[in-house]
């Protein structure tokens, strides 16, 4: 029968092995995503056949225990079959979370009689990852004359990739953001935290901007294929255009390092209206919709 184990850290190689395998382009099977959410989320996992299972909370009732759709080896059919066993033994019922659309179809048809809802507020917002490096075209016109204006008012803003010897400067920074009631928005300042100070252990691309020596902004992701992933992107509102400054700059950056990069995932907005329409405004060519299979 599978046995599961927290994901931490030192789960890193194992989840960077399946994440080369994975078919969908969502950010939930990124080892940085799994890790960095792993307390808030209780990601747990286990490796059975090549095969990668991921439990967790349901993103639809965060009360609820479900399942990521497995990765791997075996066939998604069989696959469940390991699940369904599981949970049986259990006493639990077999239930899927951030179902990505690719494998959606598949799952109604091995899963007849699971009821199948779209999770609103986790859809994946993919760009073109020329197009946020450039921000050209009519639809970033808003964009590119807000990092102009930032350009021309902070000529000597300094736009580096991150290094170890920025771990204080970075950490405070983020401190600074503070967080409100929302839990999620605490635990991210928290987990931001910890994944910075983490970065020695597991690598992922991350930059800062710094206006007279003070870092005033931050991002980091990883990449995947074709895809570059950003899990933090933060910066000071003091400095109108500083946040589409550091998104051009990292998706340049990132490009001419990994020519293969063409697309970017800016993850989702969590049904915050405010955060959905800064996401639109970068003028995604599609959103990657998830979905939930909650037995009837």
């Amino acid at each position: 029968m599978l046995e599961f184990t927290p994901i931490t850290i030192d789960a890193a190689g194992q989840l960077e092995d399946f994440a080369r395998q994975s078919l969908t382009q969502s950010c939930d099977y990124t080892p940085g995503n799994l890790i960095m959410w792993a307390d808030f989320m209780q990601y747990e996992y286990a490796v059975e056949k090549g095969t990668l299972f991921i439990s967790c909370l349901s993103q639809h009732n965060l009360k609820e225990q479900a399942f990521l759709p497995p990765i791997g080896k075996l066939p998604l059919q069989e696959s469940i079959a390991l699940l369904q066993e599981y949970c049986t033994a259990k006493g639990r019922k077999l239930r899927f979370t951030a179902v990505p659309q690719e494998i959606a179809e598949e799952l109604s048809t091995l899963l007849p009689s699971h009821r199948r809802i779209e999770l609103d507020g986790w859809a994946d917002y993919i760009h073109n990852a020329g197009d946020i490096a450039t921000l050209q075209g009519k639809a970033l016109n808003k964009r590119r004359n807000r990092r102009n204006k930032f350009l021309a008012e902070h000529p000597d803003y300094e736009y580096q990739r991150y290094t170890a010897n920025d771990e204080e400067a970075v950490t405070d920074f983020i401190l600074g953001k503070g967080c409100n009631e929302a839990i999620m928005r605490c635990y991210e300042i928290h987990q931001s935290i910890t994944t910075v100070r983490n970065l020695a252990k597991f690598h992922q691309p991350a930059a800062i901007i710094k206006i007279d020596g003070r870092v005033v902004a931050f991002t980091l992701g990883e990449v995947w294929g074709n895809m570059l992933y950003i899990h933090i992107e933060k910066a000071d509102r003091e400095f109108p255009g500083l946040g589409e400054t550091l998104a051009s700059s990292f998706a340049a950056d990132i490009i001419n390092e990994q020519p293969q990069v063409e697309l970017i995932n800016r993850e989702e907005d969590l049904g915050d209206e405010g955060l959905r329409q800064a996401k639109r405004a970068y003028n995604p060519i599609y959103l990657l919709n998830r979905y939930e299979f909650i037995p009837q």
